[in-house]
C-alpha cells in the first residue's frame, strides 16, 4: 500500500503544482514546446524555409522538448519519493536475481525504466547530425541516467542503482534504434515500416491518453476539493469557552482546562447512515412524515490532511438529543428531545431526511461543519463485504449470534460473506438492555477489519474504489458526486487509519418508557470534539 500512496501522493502534489502560478507557467511552456515539436514535423518541412532554417527550428523544438521531458521525470521523482527515505545506494547490478527469483513488481520497475528512457533516445537521436549517432545517443542516455540517479541520491527521492542506470541506457539506446530504423524506412511499405509506424502511433496514442487521463484526474480533483470545502449544516458553531476564559477568547479560541484550541478548518466531515428500510435502494416517502426509515448506524468520517489521519466516530443511533418534529402530514412543530436515529424518518427518505440527520449530528457536536453525506440501506452491506473478499471477525464473548441461519460460537474466528456481514452489522435483540452499544461494538470491529481488507484489495486493483462508486451510487442518498470521491479517494489514500481512529461516542444508556435511550457524556464529547477537529495551540 505504500507504493499505492506514494503515487496518489505524487498525483495530488502534481496537480497541486499545476494549480498556482508556476505550474501554469510551465504547462504553457510544455504545450508549446509540443506545438513546435509538431510544427517541425508536420508544417515546417512544408515550408519555403531553407534547410538550414527548418533543421534549426526542428533541433530546437528537440531540445527544448527533451528538456522538458527530463524535468518533468525529476519533478515526479521529487513529488512520489519517500519523505523519511535515506541516502540509499546500490552498486551491484541485478545482485537481487541471485538471492530470489525475479518478482512482478521487479519486472514492472525494470520495463517502466527501460520505456521512461526510449523518448530520451528518440528526441535525442533525432537532433543529432553526422556518423554515429547512435552512439551518441548512448552516450547522451547514459550521462542522463547518471544525472537522474546522482539527483535521486542528493535529494533522498530514491536509490542511486547502477542497475537502473543500465536499464535507463538500454532504453535510451533502444530509442535510438527505433528513431534510426524509422528514418530508414519512411515512406517504405514493407512490413517493417508499417510495423514501425505503427508502434509509433501507438506510442503517441499513449502519451496523449496519459495527458488527458491526467487533466480529467485534475480537473475533477480540483472541482470536487472546492466542493467538499462548503458546510452543508444549517447550524452554526457554537464550542463557548469557559466563564473564567471568555476574556482571552477575542483571538476566537477556544480554551479548556487552561489551553486553548484553534478550529481545524482544513478537516472533511462526512456523515454516513445505515438506513433500515427493506429494499435494494433506498426509497423516497412523500406522503406520510416519520415513515421514511430510520438511521439504524450513525457514523462520522473525518479525515484532517494537516495530520494525515482518517478518523471514524460512530454515534448510536438512540442518543438523545435535538431533531425536528413534524405531524402526519409533514407540517413542522419544532424542536424535541428524541433518538437521534428519528431524524432521518421525518423526512422523504432522500435528501430531505439527510439534511435534517446532518442538521441533529452537527447541533449534537456543537455545530461542527458537516460537509457531504452518504446513506445505504443495510443491505448493501453484503456486497460491499464480498467486493473487498470477505471480512474476518472474532464473535464476541458477551453474545450468541446467528449469522444467516448459522449459529456462531462466542470467540470464534469467522470470515463473512453475503448476508452474514450484513447480520454481524445489524442485529440488536431488542430484549436486551443497552443491545444497541454491543451492535456499535461489533460495527467498530467490522469497520477496521474492512479498512484492512479493502487496503489488500486496493493494492490488488488501484481502481477498485471508482468502480466501488460507480457500482453503488445508484444505491445510495448521497451529496457527493464523482468529482468529490476523485479527491476524497487521493486524500484518503494518504492518510493512516489504525484502532485507535475508530471512536465511540461516551455517554449512559438507560431503559426509556418504550425503546432504549442514550445519553452523551458531555465531557467526553467536547473532549473528542478538541481533540479531533480542533488544533493545540500556544498562547503567549
Amino acid at each position: 500500500m505504500e507504493s499505492i500512496n506514494r503515487i496518489f501522493s505524487g498525483l495530488g502534489k502534481l496537480s497541486d503544482g499545476f494549480s498556482t502560478i508556476y505550474g501554469r507557467i510551465f504547462l504553457a511552456i510544455a504545450v508549446l514546446v509540443i506545438l513546435a515539436l509538431f510544427a517541425g514535423w508536420l508544417w515546417i518541412p512544408r515550408t519555403k524555409w531553407r534547410e538550414r532554417k527548418k533543421r534549426l527550428f526542428q533541433k530546437c523544438g528537440i531540445i527544448a522538448a527533451l528538456a522538458v521531458y527530463l524535468l518533468t521525470y525529476v519533478l515526479v521523482m521529487w513529488l512520489i519519493r519517500d519523505s523519511g527515505a535515506g541516502y540509499q545506494i546500490d552498486i551491484l547490478p541485478f545482485d537481487r536475481l541471485l538471492v530470489s527469483p525475479l518478482t512482478e513488481g521487479t519486472l514492472l520497475h525494470d520495463i517502466g525504466g527501460l520505456l521512461l528512457f526510449l523518448p530520451v533516445g528518440i528526441l535525442f537521436f533525432c537532433q543529432t547530425d553526422g556518423s554515429q549517432s547512435i552512439i551518441k545517443s548512448m552516450m547522451f542516455s547514459l550521462g542522463m541516467s547518471l544525472l537522474t540517479e546522482f539527483l535521486q541520491y542528493v535529494g533522498k527521492m530514491g536509490t542511486f542503482s547502477i542497475e537502473d542506470m543500465i536499464i535507463q541506457t538500454l532504453g535510451g539506446t533502444l530509442g535510438a534504434l527505433l528513431a534510426f530504423s524509422w528514418i530508414q524506412t519512411r515512406g517504405r511499405k514493407n512490413a517493417g515500416g508499417i510495423v514501425l509506424r505503427t508502434c509509433f502511433g501507438l506510442c503517441i496514442a499513449f502519451v496523449f491518453f496519459s495527458a488527458a487521463a491526467f487533466g480529467t484526474y485534475h480537473v475533477l480533483r480540483l472541482k470536487g476539493e472546492q466542493g467538499m470545502r462548503q458546510n452543508i449544516s444549517s447550524v452554526s458553531l457554537q464550542m463557548d469557552p469557559e466563564e473564567e476564559q471568555k476574556e482571552k477568547n477575542s483571538s476566537g479560541l477556544v480554551w479548556h482546562e487552561g489551553k486553548a484550541y484553534e478550529f481545524n478548518d482544513q478537516v472533511i466531515t462526512i456523515l454516513c447512515m445505515g438506513i433500515d428500510q427493506n429494499s435494494e435502494e433506498i426509497q423516497e416517502n412523500d406522503q406520510v412524515s416519520g415513515q421514511s426509515g430510520q438511521a439504524d448506524s450513525i457514523f462520522l468520517v473525518v479525515m484532517d490532511p494537516l495530520k494525515n489521519q482518517l478518523k471514524v466516530i460512530a454515534v448510536s443511533r438512540d442518543t438523545m438529543t435535538e431533531i425536528p418534529s413534524f405531524d402526519y402530514k409533514g407540517n413542522y412543530i419544532g424542536e424535541s428531545v428524541n433518538h437521534l436515529g428519528l431524524a432521518y424518518a421525518y423526512g422523504n427518505g432522500k435528501d430531505t431526511s439527510c439534511q435534517y440527520m446532518v442538521d441533529a449530528v452537527s447541533r449534537l457536536f456543537y455545530g461542527i461543519p458537516v460537509n457531504g453525506y452518504a446513506a445505504f440501506n443495510m443491505e448493501t452491506i453484503a456486497a460491499l463485504n464480498d467486493a473487498v473478499g470477505g471480512v474476518t471477525v472474532t464473535i464476541p464473548e458477551n453474545e450468541e449470534l446467528t449469522l444467516a441461519g448459522e449459529k456462531m460460537e462466542p470467540g470464534s474466528v469467522v470470515t463473512l460473506t453475503g448476508d452474514m456481514a450484513e447480520s454481524f452489522v445489524r442485529y440488536r435483540d431488542n430484549t436486551v438492555h443497552g443491545s444497541n452499544n454491543m451492535r456499535i461494538a461489533r460495527q467498530k470491529q467490522f469497520l477496521t477489519a474492512f479498512f484492512r481488507q479493502a487496503v489488500d484489495a486496493i493494492q490488488k486493483d488501484v481502481s477498485l474504489p471508482v468502480t466501488l462508486y460507480q457500482d453503488f451510487s445508484s444505491e445510495m442518498v448521497t451529496n457527493i458526486g464523482l468529482d468529490n470521491a476523485v479527491y476524497l479517494i487521493s486524500e484518503a489514500s494518504k492518510m493512516s487509519f489504525g484502532d485507535d481512529n475508530l471512536m465511540i461516542v461516551q455517554g449512559e444508556a438507560k431503559a426509556g418508557d418504550v425503546y432504549d435511550e442514550f445519553y452523551v457524556d458531555e465531557d467526553a464529547l467536547y473532549q473528542m470534539i478538541l481533540d479531533t477537529f480542533y488544533t493545540e495551540v500556544t498562547v503567549e
